[in-house]
């Protein structure tokens, strides 16, 4: 391996999160929901290529948008100002709004989206359900989207853990990303994050069905996710080390095993040694399986897509970018992502509450969040967070959360503060 052009991408992933670093800047919150679209009179999910499938029905909403994204001749998703929408593995459909500082803002933009869908939805008697998981089909009878990242994916994840095709398939979620300002902020707001996945895992779960089964037990999601990839999924490695930071995250996706390369040119892994992929020599994309990324890029540097393409293949619960992405959360309906996205502004939008929280929880490492988790698994609300039960743990958040806002947010916790008030989960 060339050690030069080693340290070199590295130095150019440290420095992507580096210019990532907001400064004089209004904070702002994004949001992702995912969704599954069903028929209301079996519960199935609509597939995407089947007669008045998900394809036709984006076909249906495409002049409502100023840009379109295809793939070899299927339409898969567009955008606007506002927010775009795309489509998961088995045709979850997915919002992504733009960043706002305005809670009521983000509302508005979702029930936009939702006013757009719902005469078509009626016409054809279907439905968008948030929950966490599949609420009627069988993975094994969804098909994947016309998309060659998943069919990749599909074919790497059979191959080292059991519940890929039930991630892909199965599953939808709810994620929210908060900037930082500094590498110092983005430690503190990552650890702050991890340290709050029990409670915000509980807060949100809203899988009560696996595989047209019941549930037995809490945070089906997560148990899902424990059996995907651990090289890529889970805790990011060195997370309570002294000295992680940008270089250390760097160092993990380094390491990562990529599954494929995008875009191709006939070389070793369809790269030309000692030369950058570009649009212009751009070709078929490759399935690369186990080799790392340090393999795929060890003589030639990357470009600006390749660090696109290498950090949207982790898939940590807790992810960065230019941004921090919160991942842990369920879909649910609106009333809860009102109040997740208020917890969230309440506590990262104050350096001072993300600081007293990392500070109170200094001793507690990767372990221990594993084990809070598992406990909450199989207890729900008789769990157990770091030797706290997990009500009081939880009512300790939102009452840290709640000081964080004003007086119209602080409202919009009332959902999630009666949930933990009656030791209820959206799952129960």
């Amino acid at each position: 391996m060339n050690k030069d052009i080693e340290a070199r991408n590295i130095a150019m992933l440290t420095d992507h999160f580096l210019n990532g670093c907001k400064q004089n800047f209004v904070q702002k919150l994004g949001l992702e929901v995912e969704h599954f679209l069903i028929k209301k009179d079996t519960g199935a999910s609509v597939t995407y290529y089947e007669p008045h499938g998900v394809e036709w029905i984006l076909r249906q909403l495409q002049s409502h948008f100023p840009s379109l994204e295809e793939h070899n001749g299927h339409l898969i998703g567009f955008y606007n100002r506002d927010y775009s929408i795309s489509l998961e593995p088995a045709a979850q459909i997915e919002i992504s709004i733009a960043p706002r500082d305005n809670l009521a803002s983000i509302r508005q933009i979702y029930l936009s989206f939702r006013e757009l869908m719902r005469p078509l939805l009626e016409q054809e008697n279907y439905e968008l359900v948030t929950v966490g998981y599949q609420p009627s089909s069988l993975v094994n009878d969804l098909p994947l989207i016309p998309k060659e990242r998943y069919s990749f994916m599909d074919r790497y994840f059979q191959t080292v853990d059991t519940r890929g095709r039930n991630m892909m398939r199965g599953t939808a979620s709810a994620q929210i990303s908060v900037d930082y300002t500094s590498e110092q902020d983005f430690v503190q707001k990552m650890r702050c994050a991890y340290l709050l996945m029990p409670a915000i895992k509980l807060l949100t779960d809203n899988t009560a069905v696996f595989e047209n089964k019941p549930w037995n037990g809490w945070l089906c999601r997560t148990a899902i996710w424990n059996h995907v990839d651990k090289a890529r999924c889970g805790i990011v490695p060195g997370l309570f080390d002294p000295d992680f930071g940008f270089r250390k995250y760097a160092s993990y996706i380094w390491r990562l095993p990529l599954i494929f390369l995008p875009h191709t040119d006939g070389g070793p892994y369809g790269t030309a040694s000692g030369k950058p992929m570009t649009s212009g020599n751009a070709g078929a994309p490759v399935y690369t399986g186990f080799s790392p990324v340090s393999e795929l890029w060890q003589d030639r540097m990357f470009t600006p897509d390749d660090i696109d393409h290498v950090l949207s293949m982790a898939f940590p619960d807790v992810r960065l970018k230019n941004y921090i992405e919160i991942r842990g959360a369920d879909s649910m309906p609106l009333p809860y992502l009102m109040a997740y996205l208020a917890l969230i502004k309440g506590i990262f939008f104050h350096s001072s509450t993300v600081n007293a929280i990392t500070d109170q929880f200094e001793t507690i490492r990767a372990e221990d969040i594993r084990n809070s988790e598992l406990s909450l698994m199989k207890n729900g609300y008789n769990g157990m967070i770091y030797g706290i039960p997990a009500q009081e743990f939880i009512h300790k958040v939102l009452l840290l959360a709640e000081s964080g806002l004003d007086s119209a947010d602080q409202e919009l916790l009332a959902p999630m503060q009666e949930l933990c008030e009656n030791r209820r989960t959206l799952h129960d």
